[in-house]
């Protein structure tokens, strides 16, 4: 029993060693119809294939839709970065939809400006949840 303990510990270890600390900086502007939104909410997740999803950082957009968010994450293989915000474009009252963008895995490490993001635009798995 005290030999698997020490396996364990020691594959736990060489986890920790072999992880390696990954960045990413994320920009935009968020608008609907053509006007900036404010207050969106917007967070940078980290997705995990094998435990939870990692929330990086979290941002609500200023009264212009501006937000700027930077994370880290340790990660034996590269860090698979997103956001995700929910905004209330064309939505029904008491509703808000959630939308999610990957991160081109050339920008880790870098500052990824993605200008404008288009929330009147309903992206792949986008949800939206009413009260």
């Amino acid at each position: 029993m005290s030999r698997l303990a020490f396996v364990l510990l020691l594959s736990l270890v060489a986890f920790e060693v072999s992880a390696k600390l990954q960045n990413v900086t994320v920009k935009g502007i968020a608008v609907c119809n053509k006007r900036r939104v404010a207050n969106a909410h917007v967070i940078l997740i980290d997705k995990d294939t094998l435990d939870p999803n990692d929330e990086l950082a979290q941002i609500h957009t200023n009264k212009e839709g501006e937000f700027e968010l930077f994370g880290e994450e340790d990660e034996i293989g590269k860090i698979e970065p997103y956001i995700r915000i929910h905004h209330n474009c064309n939505t029904q009252p008491g509703c808000e939809r959630v939308s999610e963008y990957q991160i081109p895995q050339e920008k880790i490490g870098e500052l990824y400006d993605m200008t404008y993001v288009t929330l009147d635009i309903i992206v792949h798995g986008e949800k939206t949840k009413c009260n």
